[in-house]
Protein backbone atom coordinates (compact mmCIF):
# COMPACT_ATOMS: atom_id res chain seq x y z
CA UNK A 1 0.00 0.00 0.00
CA UNK A 2 1.43 3.16 -1.60
CA UNK A 3 2.42 6.22 1.10
CA UNK A 4 1.55 4.18 4.27
CA UNK A 5 4.63 2.72 5.33
CA UNK A 6 4.02 4.76 9.12
CA UNK A 7 0.92 2.93 9.36
CA UNK A 8 1.73 -0.61 8.26
CA UNK A 9 5.00 -0.53 10.75
CA UNK A 10 2.59 0.81 13.49
CA UNK A 11 0.16 -2.42 12.92
CA UNK A 12 2.67 -4.99 12.39
CA UNK A 13 4.22 -3.58 15.83
CA UNK A 14 0.51 -4.10 17.36
CA UNK A 15 -0.26 -7.70 16.06
CA UNK A 16 3.50 -9.03 17.25
CA UNK A 17 2.53 -7.02 20.51
CA UNK A 18 -0.66 -9.32 20.44
CA UNK A 19 1.01 -12.65 19.78
CA UNK A 20 4.08 -11.93 22.70
CA UNK A 21 1.93 -11.15 24.72
CA UNK A 22 -0.37 -14.30 24.29
CA UNK A 23 2.15 -16.26 25.13
CA UNK A 24 3.55 -14.29 28.32
CA UNK A 25 0.56 -13.35 29.96
CA UNK A 26 -1.43 -17.08 28.99
CA UNK A 27 -0.30 -18.68 32.00
CA UNK A 28 -1.65 -16.14 34.12
CA UNK A 29 -4.54 -17.01 32.51
CA UNK A 30 -4.75 -13.36 30.81
CA UNK A 31 -6.18 -13.59 26.46
CA UNK A 32 -5.02 -11.17 24.54
CA UNK A 33 -6.38 -11.09 21.03
CA UNK A 34 -6.59 -8.12 18.53
CA UNK A 35 -9.73 -6.33 16.62
CA UNK A 36 -8.65 -4.83 12.87
CA UNK A 37 -11.28 -2.87 11.49
CA UNK A 38 -11.69 -2.33 7.74
CA UNK A 39 -13.44 0.16 6.40
CA UNK A 40 -16.28 1.53 8.58
CA UNK A 41 -18.99 3.80 7.66
CA UNK A 42 -19.20 6.72 9.64
CA UNK A 43 -16.00 7.24 11.27
CA UNK A 44 -13.57 9.83 11.28
CA UNK A 45 -11.07 7.53 9.71
CA UNK A 46 -13.62 7.34 6.17
CA UNK A 47 -14.06 11.11 6.67
CA UNK A 48 -10.36 11.37 6.46
CA UNK A 49 -9.47 8.50 3.93
CA UNK A 50 -12.77 9.35 1.37
CA UNK A 51 -13.45 12.62 1.32
CA UNK A 52 -14.75 12.33 -1.76
CA UNK A 53 -17.83 9.93 -3.23
CA UNK A 54 -15.64 8.87 -5.95
CA UNK A 55 -13.39 7.23 -3.01
CA UNK A 56 -16.51 6.23 -1.25
CA UNK A 57 -17.47 4.50 -4.04
CA UNK A 58 -14.18 2.93 -4.78
CA UNK A 59 -13.28 1.16 -1.32
CA UNK A 60 -17.22 -0.02 -0.77
CA UNK A 61 -16.90 -1.53 -4.15
CA UNK A 62 -13.21 -2.94 -2.76
CA UNK A 63 -14.84 -4.65 -0.05
CA UNK A 64 -15.67 -8.58 -0.74
CA UNK A 65 -18.58 -8.40 0.98
CA UNK A 66 -20.29 -5.12 -0.73
CA UNK A 67 -20.56 -2.87 2.12
CA UNK A 68 -18.92 -0.87 4.52
CA UNK A 69 -18.44 -1.84 8.32
CA UNK A 70 -20.65 -0.41 11.19
CA UNK A 71 -19.55 0.21 14.51
CA UNK A 72 -21.50 -2.89 15.34
CA UNK A 73 -19.90 -4.88 13.59
CA UNK A 74 -16.99 -4.16 15.37
CA UNK A 75 -18.61 -4.35 18.95
CA UNK A 76 -20.13 -7.93 18.16
CA UNK A 77 -16.32 -8.82 17.67
CA UNK A 78 -15.34 -7.47 20.80
CA UNK A 79 -18.24 -8.97 22.53
CA UNK A 80 -17.53 -12.37 21.43
CA UNK A 81 -14.00 -12.06 22.55
CA UNK A 82 -14.79 -10.67 26.07
CA UNK A 83 -17.51 -13.57 26.06
CA UNK A 84 -16.82 -17.49 27.71
CA UNK A 85 -17.02 -18.22 24.06
CA UNK A 86 -13.81 -17.31 23.17
CA UNK A 87 -12.44 -18.64 26.49
CA UNK A 88 -9.92 -20.73 24.42
CA UNK A 89 -9.14 -17.99 22.19
CA UNK A 90 -6.21 -16.00 22.31
CA UNK A 91 -3.22 -14.16 20.25
CA UNK A 92 -5.16 -13.78 17.43
CA UNK A 93 -5.12 -10.87 15.48
CA UNK A 94 -8.79 -10.56 13.54
CA UNK A 95 -9.65 -8.57 10.83
CA UNK A 96 -13.30 -7.39 10.90
CA UNK A 97 -13.26 -6.30 7.07
CA UNK A 98 -15.62 -7.82 5.27
CA UNK A 99 -12.62 -9.30 3.28
CA UNK A 100 -10.78 -6.36 2.64
CA UNK A 101 -7.44 -6.88 3.95
CA UNK A 102 -7.86 -10.11 1.51
CA UNK A 103 -6.75 -7.18 -1.24
CA UNK A 104 -9.12 -4.35 -1.58
CA UNK A 105 -6.88 -2.45 0.60
CA UNK A 106 -4.38 -2.34 -2.47
CA UNK A 107 -7.29 -0.89 -4.64
CA UNK A 108 -8.02 2.21 -2.21
CA UNK A 109 -4.42 3.01 -2.23
CA UNK A 110 -4.50 2.94 -6.12
CA UNK A 111 -7.48 5.18 -6.24
CA UNK A 112 -5.84 7.19 -3.77
CA UNK A 113 -2.98 7.86 -6.02
CA UNK A 114 -4.81 8.56 -9.00
CA UNK A 115 -7.28 10.82 -7.07
CA UNK A 116 -4.27 12.94 -5.79
CA UNK A 117 -2.96 12.93 -9.77
CA UNK A 118 -5.89 14.31 -10.98
CA UNK A 119 -5.74 16.78 -8.27
CA UNK A 120 -1.92 17.48 -8.83
CA UNK A 121 -0.93 16.66 -5.27
CA UNK A 122 2.26 14.54 -4.79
Amino acid sequence: MEHQVHVCAAKAGVDMVTRVLAMEWGPEGIRINSVVPGPIAGTEGMKRLTPTPELQKAVTDSVPLGRLGTPMDIANTVMYLASPLAGYVTGAVIPVDGGWSLGGASVLGASMVKTAEKRGVD
